[in-house]
């Protein structure tokens, strides 16, 4: 028997089996042109980009990878938001004042809130602000604006709205158990 050559057929295939499903999605990728291809045969874009040197607001420098939380309590469910940094110590300080200021007055109004979710967003946030501190003063970039970090937060009206749920739930604790 001679080897095949270009021009003549194949020989018989081993297997003539033929998948009736469609292969899922993570095992395809679907070029621009429409076709399928295996993602074994895809090569990569390029390397993975570098993390960012400056703000994530202003772009100024240097900067502390820090996140930044706000929660919010309602009656039985959370919402949670969380910012990634990195910031330079101007706006992380101003988002961490307004995050801050957020959750005491809008964390507190569920009772798995009260007990978990606003005092862990109170303790992250506090760390992070520590962690902004020790940054020296940035270095503007012309053309991107720094937050403005506003009044502190205990200088903010909404930030005693907390005081509220929080005398409520010593209230109930109270009258509970005494």
């Amino acid at each position: 028997m001679t080897p095949p050559t270009p021009s003549s057929p194949d020989p018989e295939p081993a297997s003539t089996f033929v998948p009736e499903y469609e292969p899922p999605a993570w095992y395809l990728n679907e070029g621009r042109t429409g076709d399928h291809v295996p993602w074994h045969s895809v090569t990569p874009a390029g390397p993975p980009e570098a993390p960012p040197v400056g703000c994530r607001i202003c772009g100024a420098g240097p900067v502390a990878p820090v996140q930044v939380r706000s929660h919010q309590g309602l009656i039985l469910l959370m919402r949670w938001q969380t910012l990634d940094g990195p910031f330079c110590a101007i706006c992380g300080t101003a988002l961490v004042r307004e995050m801050t200021t957020r959750t005491l007055w809008q964390g507190w109004w569920g009772p798995l809130s009260l007990l978990f979710g606003t005092p862990f967003t109170l303790l992250s946030n506090l760390d992070a602000y520590r962690q902004l501190k020790q940054l020296p003063p940035p270095t503007p970039i012309p053309d991107r604006p720094q937050a403005v970090p506003g009044k502190p937060v205990l200088e903010r009206p909404l930030a005693y709205v907390a005081l509220a749920p929080l005398l409520w739930a010593v209230w109930l604790l109270s009258s509970l158990f005494l």
